[in-house]
């Protein structure tokens, strides 16, 4: 099975991307742009929790949708090196879903406090014909306070483990497993609302110099680490957790697995400092 068959074509995604990506400004890092700002390098970076909110909106766990909507965000500009400092959100609902933005808001806050930023504010749009349940957003501010460098031939891989599918391909999860079937010993429902892994320690490894750079293996898989180093990208890992065995056995093909799902985070180190610790 192949995501575009539950809607969404990752190749025509990338076109799109790749379209859009001649309007960007700033200096552009692997997963942020940033500007100077008196002397501090500042960046915005934006991303929602997709229809993984659906799923959260039915099993009546809204502050995972809001918990994992700041956190998606601040795993990325970890990777480059900045901490996260302020959140926005922007909540889109249908009008009988009203009442429940107040429990997205509050999961978005929560997670805000506990990555030290401060949320700042928002928009809680109520959108008849144009939204179906709820959609979530949040945008970070972030600054820099480590620097990384692309991976070089001889560093140490380290791969750090996700949490399930994170906030990515639920359009395709959704129709592969039903919310009541037990999988891998658990709820499906409570396997996939798993609230998405918190890398922020990897930046103060990146500041104490213990790793020298991250890469998030979100939806498209290696290719950004390939991108960073110029290498063949690493091999996937043959022995993946649980959720992931039971997505290959219904029939997505491993290479799909790894375009459309978050497999966790590596993190690259030089041998000497590997060795060091």
């Amino acid at each position: 099975m192949r995501y575009r068959y539950a809607g969404v074509d990752l190749d025509k995604h990338w076109a799109v991307h790749r379209e859009v990506a001649g309007h960007i400004g700033g200096i552009r890092g692997l997963y942020t742009s940033w500007v100077q700002l008196g002397g501090v390098e500042a960046t915005l970076h934006v991303d929602g929790v997709g229809t993984k909110a659906v799923l959260a909106l039915q099993r009546d766990r809204l502050e995972v949708a809001g918990r994992d909507c700041v956190t998606v965000n601040v795993n990325d500009v970890v990777c480059d090196g900045f901490k996260p400092v302020a959140v926005v959100d922007y909540v889109a609902v249908e009008p009988q879903h009203l009442d429940k933005a107040p429990r997205v808001v509050a999961g978005i806050a929560s997670k805000a406090g506990e990555v030290g930023a401060a949320l700042l504010g928002g928009e809680t749009a109520v959108l008849p014909g144009v939204v179906t349940g709820i959609n979530v957003v949040c945008t970070v501010l972030a600054v820099r306070t480590a620097r990384t460098r692309p991976p070089r031939s001889g560093d140490v891989l380290i791969g750090l483990p996700s949490t399930g599918p994170h906030a990515n391909g639920y359009s395709l999860l959704r129709r592969l497993f039903k919310p009541e079937e037990e999988i891998c010993g658990a709820r499906a429902a409570d396997l996939l609302l798993a609230e998405v892994a918190d890398y922020t320690p990897v930046l103060r490894a990146l500041e104490a110099g213990a790793v020298r750079g991250a890469v998030h293996i979100t939806g498209g898989a290696y290719r950004k680490l390939k991108r960073r180093s110029g290498n063949s990208a690493p091999r996937s890992p043959s022995n993946p957790p649980c959720i992931f065995k039971e997505i290959i056995k219904r029939g997505v093909d491993p290479a799909e697995a790894y375009r459309v799902f978050n497999m966790g985070m590596v993190v690259y180190t030089d041998r000497d400092t590997w060795n060091m610790h």
